[in-house]
């Protein structure tokens, strides 16, 4: 009896090779070390590390998620929703929401999979078929609480899906975080990686850290172009060279 690898390891030969391991691969490809895998919704590449020095025999691997229908804006709104009206702020407790494709219709909807919840964390109906299914997972947190906890690494892991935290859902514009989960691998993204318009209520705490980062990226190379445009002819500062 031929019982076939549910883990694979292979070289990336070319940029279009396809994934064939049941449940995951891990990738030498020419600029690092990538985790891939793929299922009826989705398919995704996460970057493990990258190589100081290339392999040119290889193909180039990039981190990359690709939905075979991005989710609706509405699925998102829908929840926010539901999530105000289940609880307060002087009362908060967390809700867990799972979001799959129905096959019936072949459009994405939710479901609420809360079994018991409280202030800080909230547990999931594990037998539910829409928790079965989910394509994402997404739960709501306290209020300032912007990024994922140590507790939801230990929920979501073993998991190929999306999961997302709601932080502040009862102010004017909450936040949303997302993150991709490749079994025990996490890769945090932009709402609009995902979903087919950007909902205007809500913030995207990914998106406006990515943003931050650039501008800060964008102002330390100014500021090195200006140092050396202004000094390198120079004869009175000789200290170029430790720019």
């Amino acid at each position: 009896m031929n019982i076939p690898k549910l883990v694979e390891r292979k070289f990336l030969r070319f940029k279009d090779q396809p994934i064939t391991a049941p449940l995951y691969e891990i990738v030498i490809a020419r600029n690092g070390l990538f985790k891939r895998a793929k299922r009826r919704e989705m398919t995704a590449s996460i970057e493990l590390s990258a190589f100081a020095v290339e392999i040119p025999e290889l193909a180039e691997g990039v981190a990359s998620i690709e939905l075979a229908e991005k989710i609706p804006a509405r699925i998102f709104e829908e929840i926010l929703k539901h999530a105000r009206n289940s609880t307060d702020v002087a009362n908060f407790t967390e809700n867990l929401y799972a979001v799959f494709l129905n096959e019936e219709s072949g459009s994405y909807v939710w479901e609420e999979i809360s079994r018991r919840r409280n202030f800080g964390s909230t547990i999931a109906r594990d037998d539910s078929p829409a928790y079965q299914k989910a394509i994402l997972e997404i739960h709501t947190h306290p209020s300032g609480c912007l990024h994922f906890s140590r507790q939801d690494n230990h929920d979501e892991s073993g998991k190929f899906r999306l999961f997302g935290i709601l932080v502040d859902i009862h102010t004017r514009k909450p936040s949303i975080r997302l993150r991709i989960g490749l079994y025990d691998s996490f890769w945090e993204i932009p709402l609009e990686t995902v979903c087919d318009i950007l909902p205007e209520n809500l913030t995207d705490l990914v998106k406006e850290e990515q943003l931050a980062q650039f501008s800060l990226n964008r102002e330390v190379q100014t500021i090195s172009y200006i140092c050396a445009e202004d000094y390198q002819f120079s004869q009175k500062h000789l200290y170029l060279e430790n720019l």
